[in-house]
């Protein structure tokens, strides 16, 4: 009859969208329009087919391209502003929130003595000084968000709020990250979430450098 024909029809659906999902969580970090010229077309066609292997697709994406003044309400606020028709963004397949950043390349505790109390700036600096910090060393800031040490090419992450408060939902859980570029801002997010205990998984056929792309 109709009622049991159009049942086997949404059954099927159902089932389908529920096997296309292979794991849970896909983060994607920085693969945004003015970063194209280290990525593919075809990079990034298969990228948005991947992430239909994923029920919750993140996109981390950096602001840079705003120029110097950039409303500092992403990196303070829990719900900050979301620019989905941001001019330097794509869509991709599963996704479920933005999340927006920035990076530093070299910078010191100076840098950000103005959002740290006295106490942990000074312990910063006297770290610094003595090169005792250690990649993943994690600081408070003044304005409940966190610097992180990357120790690579950017000394230092400011975490977001809302990228922190992501983080520490999905600790012990298994996450896939993709995106770029590698040594540099994919590994601000990498750094910080394994700090936070998340257990990351890089899939290399999806990350690419400054001077190589894997598709």
């Amino acid at each position: 009859n109709r009622l049991g024909f159009l049942f086997n029809i949404y059954s099927m659906k159902f089932l389908k969208t529920f096997e296309s999902y292979n794991e849970d969580t896909l983060i994607i970090v920085d693969v945004q329009k003015s970063f194209k010229k280290y990525f593919s077309e075809m990079y990034l066609n298969e990228l948005k087919k991947y992430c239909n292997n994923f029920q919750n697709v993140y996109q981390i994406w950096d602001n840079h391209v705003d120029g110097k003044q950039v409303d500092k309400d992403y990196l303070y606020h829990d719900e900050p502003d979301i620019h989905h028709n941001h001019k330097d963004l794509y869509k991709f397949p599963n996704q479920v929130d933005l999340i927006e950043k920035r990076y530093n390349y070299d910078v010191d505790a100076d840098f950000y003595k103005k959002i740290l109390d006295k106490e942990v700036y000074q312990k910063i600096s006297d770290m610094e000084d003595r090169k005792e910090l250690k990649k993943g060393d994690i600081f408070p800031t003044k304005e409940d968000t966190y610097i992180v040490y990357i120790g690579n090419n950017h000394q230092w992450y400011h975490c977001p709020k809302k990228l922190y408060d992501l983080l520490t939902s999905l600790k012990d859980k298994e996450v896939t990250i993709v995106g770029g570029a590698d040594s540099e801002c994919l590994e601000d997010v990498v750094t910080t979430a394994e700090r936070l205990g998340v257990k990351i998984k890089r899939d290399y056929k999806y990350i690419y450098t400054a001077s190589s792309c894997p598709i």
